[in-house]
């Protein structure tokens, strides 16, 4: 199985891998996360200058109200477990219980050393293997990797609990172009060069750039959400647009 992942990742350039779909793309990120997975939270570190991190607190502080004393909680392309960790530390007079779930066995492993009381289990976000147990659905970062896009968001949706919400982070390419050409720059001229130094598999970075600049809006995952079902759909921009939180909250069954 290694043997097939691996070569999944090392079959395609960086900008193909960002276009697959279905299992090809799920096998091509599974190998490169467990692959780049010592270096991962560093490299995002560095590309935006120690942004990410930043709009990880902003956008995941505040939730009280939506966090239900004694609630269930899914982070789902969880990485290192940072989300984990962040939710134990933050609201930890909540008592809550939240799950981790990856494609990348090795970042799981590195979840585990984190935050070793937590739950963490390799899963598919295409597929997940839950019922709609969670009071929140929290992913960080992920989008871009996903197999299917829309698929993706719907299984987030449906293991929500009804009057529970999904609850989305990620990088998105600006619509300001000047914010778009300086990130551009930076991305294809400047952090190659930071990313050789750091990295042995150069061509993970190479990915990432791509998927960043070429993710889809926030406005069309709003759209997605809203289609599914989703009422009080409200987006959060941070540092020009170059991140955005979207919040959605499923109904109760009586709405």
């Amino acid at each position: 199985t290694t043997h097939t992942m691996a070569s999944a990742f090392d079959a395609h350039a960086p900008a193909a891998g960002f276009r697959l779909r279905g299992a090809e793309k799920l096998a091509f990120v599974s190998a490169m996360f467990d692959r780049v997975a010592p270096t991962y939270d560093l490299l995002n570190h560095l590309i935006s200058l120690g942004q990410t991190t930043l709009w990880r607190v902003l956008a995941l502080s505040w939730l009280h109200e939506l966090l239900p004393p004694n609630c269930q909680v899914l982070d789902v392309g969880c990485g290192t477990g940072w989300v984990s960790w962040w939710f134990r530390l933050l609201y930890f007079r909540r008592n809550l219980t939240v799950t981790g779930v990856d494609c990348s066995e090795v970042m799981l492993e590195h979840a585990r050393r984190v935050v070793p009381t937590a739950k963490f289990v390799k899963g598919d976000v295409s597929k997940l293997d839950f019922e709609d147990d969670f009071a929140m659905v929290t992913t960080v970062y992920t989008l871009r990797n996903f197999p299917d896009l829309e698929q993706g968001l719907r299984e987030l949706y449906r293991v929500t609990k009804p009057g529970g919400c999904v609850v989305i982070l990620d990088a998105f390419p600006p619509s300001n172009w000047v914010m778009k050409r300086i990130l551009q720059i930076w991305l294809d001229v400047v952090m190659p060069v930071i990313a050789k130094a750091i990295m042995k598999d150069e061509k993970a970075y190479r990915y990432l750039a791509s998927s960043i600049q070429n993710t889809v809006p926030p406005v069309a995952v709003e759209r997605a959400l809203r289609a599914l079902g989703a009422v009080d759909v409200v987006t959060m921009t941070y540092t020009f647009g170059t991140a955005a939180r979207i919040v959605a909250r499923k109904p109760k069954r009586a709405e």
